[in-house]
């Protein structure tokens, strides 16, 4: 019986000191990141720190789109896409596009350009409609400026994108047809 007590207390003092001398196998760090603002309003949807929205617009044939007059004139209609505003309760907003900070425009029309690249389309841009169909002329950010929805309030703004032709639709070439349209949240 002593023997095996004695190797039952040589068994014990290893199986401690082994634990004793345990070396970590692995190990590594979790990172948080993220950014706190202080915003009376939000964009559902919109990703990062930048807030940027992403609109599919497809692959589509010159031919099929409409023309910077008559953007839903052509066999493809526009793409419908949402934005949901949430707000505090009592703040008046207005959203306000800047395409001058973005791709700019197609001369002087209230057609949104293409980001610009060896590989962009030509002669091609992007009309943006409110929900009633018409174009929003982006010149300028008084005329690029939607509130009528935006009162104090969640709310969910429809609009739509095509593609359109911004010449002779016999000039125009097909590529890459990327485009970026800023906005602001401007409170009253």
């Amino acid at each position: 019986m002593k023997k095996l007590s004695l190797a039952f207390l040589a068994m014990s003092v290893i199986a401690a000191s082994g634990s004793a001398f345990a070396v970590d196998a692995g190990g590594g760090q979790i990172n948080f990141t993220g950014f706190i603002n202080n915003d009376a309003c939000t964009v559902d949807g919109s990703v990062g720190k930048e807030k940027a929205i992403i609109v599919d617009m497809g692959n589509l044939a010159i031919k099929d789109i409409g023309t910077d007059t008559a953007p839903t004139g052509g066999r493809i209609g526009a793409s419908n896409f949402n934005l949901k505003v949430n707000c505090n309760e009592g703040t008046k907003v207005a959203m306000v596009f800047d395409a001058a900070a973005g791709s700019g425009l197609v001369d002087s029309k209230p057609i949104l350009a293409l980001n610009r690249s060896t590989e962009s389309a030509t002669n091609v841009g992007i009309a943006i409609m409110d929900s009633n169909g018409e174009i929003i002329d982006l010149r300028t950010k008084n005329t690029a400026k939607i509130e009528s929805a935006l009162n104090g309030t969640d709310a969910t703004l429809t609009f739509a994108a095509a593609y359109v032709t911004t010449a002779d639709p016999k000039t125009a070439t097909p590529g890459d047809a990327n485009a970026t349209l800023p906005f602001t949240l401007q409170y009253e």
